[in-house]
């Protein structure tokens, strides 16, 4: 018997003419997307939040994958692009989506199964699996360093002692 796993997304939108349209999901506070709502400023566009998803499910896919290698992940922040290009026909398609994420782990040899892991992201994830398209990914990736965990820790003592002594209290001014 062959196994095969199903999962559903739904979301919903709503066009209000007086504030714009909104993005909702299951459990989630709707979003403004597209258009112009005098209101709010900040609106995210659908090629955003494709670009949003895929960066999305590349950090949940690598974090899933690295729990099950014993990676020990002590710092994933990343940034995502896309580039649409508008054909001759007039129909626009994705040439490029690149995920760049910063991961710190432990050890060299977590830092080699971090490598190991994004490698195969691409292949099983999201969008390239569904849409055709094989984003990029262009990991770094960090090892900590007891010394540079200690010179932090100093540099932030300072820091919190300069602005106690900034703000005065030093001094025995009011804080």
């Amino acid at each position: 018997m062959t196994y095969v796993s199903i999962s559903e997304f739904e979301t919903r939108l709503q066009w209000r003419s007086d504030s714009g349209a909104f993005l909702s999901g299951d459990g989630t506070p709707p979003i403004p997307v597209g258009g112009r709502c005098p209101d709010i400023e900040e609106q995210w566009n659908p090629e955003t939040l494709l670009v949003a998803a895929v960066e999305g499910r590349t950090l949940l896919a690598f974090m899933e994958q690295a729990r099950a290698q014993g990676v020990e992940v002590l710092f994933y922040q990343s940034s995502a692009m896309a580039r649409r290009v508008e054909g001759s026909d007039g129909k626009p398609h994705y040439t490029d989506l690149i995920v760049r994420p910063h991961v710190t782990v432990r050890t060299e040899d977590e830092a080699r199964l971090a490598h190991g892991i994004f490698e195969a992201l691409p292949e099983r994830c999201f969008p390239s699996s569904m849409l055709r398209l094989t984003p990029r990914i262009e990991p770094l990736i960090d090892t900590w360093d007891e010394q540079q965990a200690a010179s932090l820790e100093r540099t932030r003592r300072h820091e919190r002692q300069w602005r106690w002594r900034e703000s005065g209290r030093a001094a025995g001014g009011e804080p």
